[in-house]
């Protein structure tokens, strides 16, 4: 159970696989597992999976804070001895990943985002609604709300399926509490200064067709300043890209890292 110490915080993280090294970093309420149906596909590569704080067996307390978490990420490619390394994140986790790479650019080679983008007024809304909401509802009810911006429609057409999700959610030995549920989404709410135009690495920014969160106009504007960006849009997917089209969202990673 690797963990390593930095800021106030002890930041839990996995290895997998042996190759060139990528970090792969979780979105909002996610953790390393949230990661499971892209391993396979990543071949060839050390996998290096971190608990952000507020999720996972990463520990830390107090208000929760975007640079601090891109800097927990610097902090274990050094801790490790590594870098530059290529980076992969989801949702929060690219964002991270801009942080990281505009932060300290001598440690990230290149940079794949998965459905990061700006957050507007209504998702802003949702999402403090959704953490005053964990605290009072059934999980199980509440994952099947939340799903309902995660996933597209045929996820929702067995309700079998949308039963064993809920219970599988729930019933996670780390998942995430409402109350770190609700400072990762006030982090989200505390604007930051970093300069995006200091990012120097390439970046693919892709995202999802169907993605209710942040679509393509959201991810673009989020990677405006980016010298080396470029995008993509995985047909047929909403935000949990990774988990709904697996396949080509490894062959799109796989193709720009090289």
């Amino acid at each position: 159970m690797p963990q390593f110490d930095h800021q106030r915080a002890s930041i839990h993280y996995e290895i997998a696989g042996a190759g060139k090294p990528l970090l792969l970093i979780a979105g909002t309420a996610s953790d390393s597992a949230s990661w499971g149906p892209l391993l396979p596909l990543l071949a060839g590569r050390q996998l290096i999976l971190i608990d952000n704080r507020g999720s996972g067996r990463t520990r830390v307390e107090g208000p929760l804070d975007h640079v601090e978490m891109a800097d927990d990420c610097a902090a274990l490619i050094r801790h490790l001895g590594l870098g530059p390394v290529d980076v992969v994140g989801h949702s929060l986790g690219g964002y991270l990943g801009l942080l990281l790479a505009a932060r300290a650019p001598a440690l990230v080679r290149r940079l794949v985002t998965l459905t990061a983008g700006g957050m507007d007024a209504k998702s802003r809304v949702l999402f403090e609604d959704m953490a005053r909401l964990y605290f009072t509802m059934v999980p199980q009810d509440w994952f099947r709300l939340f799903y309902q911006w995660l996933f597209s429609a045929p996820f929702f057409a067995n309700e079998a399926v949308i039963g064993a999700a809920a219970e599988g959610s729930t019933n996670y030995p780390h998942r995430q509490s409402p109350g770190d549920f609700a400072r990762q989404i006030a982090a989200a709410a505390r604007p930051t200064d970093v300069d995006l135009s200091k990012v120097a690495c390439p970046v693919l920014a892709v995202a999802a067709e169907l993605d209710l969160l942040t679509p393509m106009p959201f991810v673009q504007a989020l990677h405006q300043k980016v010298a080396q960006a470029e995008y993509a849009t995985v047909a047929g997917a909403a935000h949990s890209i990774h988990w709904e089209k697996p396949a080509e969202t490894a062959g799109l990673i796989n193709g720009f890292l090289g």
